[in-house]
């Protein structure tokens, strides 16, 4: 599932920097400018904010068959349980928003990001499926994108510093599990005819 994916990329980029945030791209850009009239609603600065603005596409290699049949995954403690794993093959966009006080924490923090994200290019997913109680876990490399792309502004007498960084997830697999019946016991009885 998409939320999956959030998560664990969210979660990622939270390992680097604690203050990091899945949101809306425009919500958090509406509070980061003091534009929303809330007086409770505040960010702490330096902020990352993580969305996927665009969504996400099907990718050009899904097959019918892994949309229609997928593969069957057995539960290994209890052979009379097993899924159909049917998926889509999607590729991810994740605009990651950096908004800081200062031009140098800006870049530093920017730099630092792109480096951990260089060296630590893997990121691990795990989709459940209730019907077996088992996760499917899988790992799936995050490769840049574009930016940083500067997008600070300077309002209501408040200075904000913003870079814009894209990374992606390329061919991610979007599961769908089925639960099916199995044979676990067949009685065969045959007849024999004299004549």
């Amino acid at each position: 599932m998409l939320k999956d994916f959030d998560i664990a990329f969210t979660n990622k980029i939270k390992s680097y920097f604690s203050n990091t945030i899945y949101a809306n791209t425009a919500l958090v850009y509406n509070v980061a400018y003091d534009l929303v009239d809330d007086p409770t609603v505040k960010l702490e600065f330096p902020l990352i904010s993580i969305y996927r603005p665009t969504g996400f596409q099907l990718a050009s290699q899904q097959n019918f068959a892994a949309r229609k049949l997928g593969y069957i995954y057995y539960n290994n403690d209890e052979l009379d349980k097993s899924s159909n794993i049917r998926y889509l093959v999607v590729n991810l966009s994740y605009q990651l928003d950096i908004y800081t006080k200062t031009p140098e924490s800006l870049n530093d923090i920017t730099e630092e990001l792109m480096h951990a994200l260089s060296l630590d290019s893997t990121i691990e997913v795990s989709q459940y499926d209730s019907n077996t109680e088992n996760s499917y876990v899988d790992t799936y490399e995050v490769t840049y994108g574009q930016g940083p792309q500067e997008a600070s502004e300077f309002q209501n007498g408040d200075r904000v510093y913003h870079y814009s960084i894209v990374y992606n997830i390329d061919n991610a697999r979007l599961l769908n599990f089925k639960e099916n019946s199995n044979i676990i016991d067949t009685e065969v009885i045959t007849e024999i005819e004299q004549g």
